[in-house]
């Protein structure tokens, strides 16, 4: 077997069209036998508990009809009232944004935020999709459209009127638009302790962790954005709501993508409480699967892991049963990407975790955890002598 062709097999790509946190999700399997812990939702169960679109929980109308000078905006808004079907929804709103491109960018952006003021809206028809820039494809409602185009007319705009939706909370996927835009916009100091004090408050709101909408789910992103661990008590509170699978999918993605950036800081914090992951301990295993053990510290902690008293059996044996993880899930989000390692790195990691494998098999530390590692030993050894023939 040739080295392309074992990696292949291990590195598979699906199309995973999980509602809510991301429009289009590409899952790469690095092993044929291992797959997520049970305790993590799949696509499935998300899309069966959002089985109906949802948009926002809350729409602002107006209580009278709007007065709207800009003429295109005029006639979509008015388009829009009277329920036009989807294809022409995208027609009329590609229009509308042709139109504001073409004014000088001053006037477009005062046309947006008059329309924005009046609390005006209309409901367009289409999801919330994300495209590959972080822009929507498309808009659930005019609202969400037009703070869409702020965002691609004049960012600091665009940032300076977030400041306005986040001051109450009427709408998640409003939310969602100004978090991104704020982080886009506003790169200061205070800008960003702004966003990171409303993305905590976005998360622990009751309303939209109930009812999520497509919106909401999305902006689980900017945590993974921000980085860091403080947001990470509001998610792991929400990967624990196993009753409500889309949030705690939306939490388990997150923390994955946190793990992933910065594995040393992430698993320190979940390694420092163990309470946080009750109940989700498998998922806990596969966060500890992903550290790269050829990093000294990363080392360090996943032996703090394993000999911890606190981590039962089962919980092992999941671990022992994905290490190293390399399943990747490849999305499009409102303000990050997911970087892939490529075959050589996959390669260089399976030799390495064997070698270590076999070093705690030789450490009477780990005495207790052999029936585990002996049986990760096997299945590391046979994928580095098919990498190995495969070169």
């Amino acid at each position: 077997m040739s080295s392309h062709g074992n990696n292949s097999n291990r590195l598979l790509i699906s199309l995973a069209g999980i509602l809510a946190f991301v429009a289009l999700a590409v899952w790469f399997w690095h092993r044929d036998t291992e797959h997520l812990p049970p305790s993590v939702p799949t696509a499935s169960d998300v899309v069966n508990v959002n089985s109906s679109p949802i948009t926002s929980s809350v729409t602002a109308v107006a209580t009278s009809p709007p007065t709207i000078t800009n003429s295109s905006l005029k006639k979509i808004y008015c388009s829009l009232k009277t329920a036009p079907d989807a294809a022409t929804a995208r027609r009329e709103l590609a229009e509308l944004r042709a139109a504001l491109s073409a004014m000088p960018t001053n006037e477009a952006v005062a046309a947006i935020k008059q329309f924005l003021d009046s609390k005006a809206d209309a409901d367009t028809g289409l999801g919330f999709k994300v495209g590959k820039n972080g822009l929507l494809d498309d808009a659930p409602t005019l609202r969400t459209f037009l703070l869409d185009e702020l965002a691609r007319l004049d960012p600091a705009a665009a940032a300076d009127y977030s400041k306005v939706i986040l001051g109450s909370m009427d709408s998640p996927d409003e939310w969602a638009i100004a978090l991104r835009n704020l982080a886009w916009g506003d790169t200061s100091d205070q800008g960003h302790a702004l966003l990171e004090q409303k993305t905590g408050e976005m998360l622990q709101y009751e309303p939209w962790q109930q009812n999520p909408s497509t919106g909401f789910l999305e902006a689980f992103d900017t945590a993974v954005y921000l980085g860091g661990t403080s947001l990470m008590p509001a998610l792991t509170d929400l990967v624990r709501q196993q009753d409500n699978p889309a949030v705690a999918h939306a939490s388990y993605l997150a923390l994955d993508r946190l793990v992933i950036n910065n594995p040393t800081a992430t698993l320190t914090a979940l390694l420092a409480d163990p309470a946080s992951m009750q109940g989700r301990e498998a998922t806990r295993a596969n966060y500890f699967a992903r550290a790269n053990v050829g990093d000294p510290q990363q080392l360090q902690i996943v032996e703090n892991y394993l000999l911890n008293p606190q981590i039962s059996p089962a919980e092992i044996d999941t671990f022992s049963g994905l290490f190293p993880n390399a399943n990747y899930m490849i999305s499009q989000n409102l303000l990050t990407q997911t970087q892939t390692p490529d075959s050589a790195a996959l390669v260089s990691r399976d030799a390495e975790s064997l070698r270590v494998v076999q070093q705690w098999l030789a450490d009477p530390r780990f005495a207790s955890l052999r029936p585990s590692l002996e049986k990760t030993e096997v299945r590391l050894a046979g994928y580095v002598q098919q990498e190995t023939q495969g070169q």
